[in-house]
């Protein structure tokens, strides 16, 4: 159980790091709205965007968001809490750590500022680290998922169960 216990830690470690990271980020950004820098043409740099709306800049209400995202926060919390008791592998709750964190980053900026701060220029978009860390945390859970099927004989599990 202790070394469990010590892979959330690590985990949990690694998800306050980025949220420090992003957080610090975007007050770089909101303090320097005006300043660009690119490494590829417009393509790839440093670019300031405060995001009213959801992924891709959909429309979204900002009240609704606010609301919302605590429940969902809570609902990973659960779910993770439950995965740290079993056995479970690093990436497994790294990935909902991951997740977790960055959702926390990015509602902080709603709750402060009725709009993500995005600031990372990707080809046509503008994003944050804790957009990187949601994405790559699903990502890692989607690699897990198929990790855990062919663990399993080709039987898919949802959350640990057979199905």
């Amino acid at each position: 159980m202790l070394r469990n216990d010590f892979r959330l830690f690590v985990c949990i470690l690694i998800g306050g790091f980025f949220l420090l990271a992003d957080q610090l980020l975007k007050s770089v950004a909101r303090s320097n709205p005006d300043f660009e820098y690119y490494i590829i043409g417009k393509w790839l740099g440093w670019e300031y965007m405060a995001n009213p709306g959801i992924a891709f800049s959909l429309p979204f209400p900002n009240w609704l968001l606010v609301l919302i995202t605590p429940l969902i926060i809570f609902g990973l919390i659960v779910w993770l809490i439950k995965l740290s008791s079993k056995k479970s592998s690093i990436s497994y709750l790294l990935s909902l750590i991951l997740i977790i964190f960055g959702a926390l980053s990015n509602f902080i900026d709603r709750v402060l500022f009725a709009a993500t701060i995005d600031y990372l220029r990707v080809l046509t978009g503008v994003i944050n680290l804790a957009d990187v860390g949601i994405v790559a945390g699903a990502g890692m859970l989607v690699v897990e998922g198929w990790g855990t099927k062919r663990q399993n004989g080709g039987k898919r599990l949802f959350f640990g169960k057979r199905v």
